[in-house]
């Protein structure tokens, strides 16, 4: 294969697009937490303890960090990135699955669909010719 430039295909730009997205979201869903973890006022009973929701906080900020660090260098034709969201796309049809097959169609398993079809809507962007060119490169 040549070491010519190989643009990055538009199946993979959106989903880079979809894990900025998804990076922002969560980042700016673990600030939210630290702050009403914060702006509570001691005397009120809270269903789980402040520090509980600070723990989570901080978790969900840095799950989003490094989901930003690989959106990053998702966009650069990281390999290892690819293999990365790969995998992560994976473990959410096996939980969208496991909830469908728990609950049905309704209730909590009422988006298990639509996370599989996303799922693998990202596995197939991913994985196609063009992208292999691109991240093979």
């Amino acid at each position: 294969m040549s070491t010519a430039n190989v643009t990055r295909p538009g199946s993979v730009t959106v989903v880079v697009v979809l894990t900025w997205i998804s990076a922002v979201l969560q980042i700016l869903i673990g600030v939210m937490l630290l702050v009403v973890a914060a702006a509570v006022a001691p005397d009120v009973d809270l269903t789980v303890g402040r520090g509980t929701v600070v723990a989570i906080g901080i978790l969900v900020l840095l799950v989003g960090i490094v989901t930003a660090a690989v959106a990053s260098r998702l966009g650069k034709g990281g390999n290892g990135a690819r293999i990365l969201v790969s995998v992560l796309e994976v473990l959410q049809v096996a939980g969208a699955l496991a909830t469908l097959f728990t609950y049905g169609r309704t209730g909590p398993g009422s988006g298990a669909i639509g996370t599989i079809a996303i799922a693998v809507l990202i596995l197939v962007l991913l994985w196609n010719r063009r992208a292999d060119a691109f991240f093979t490169r």
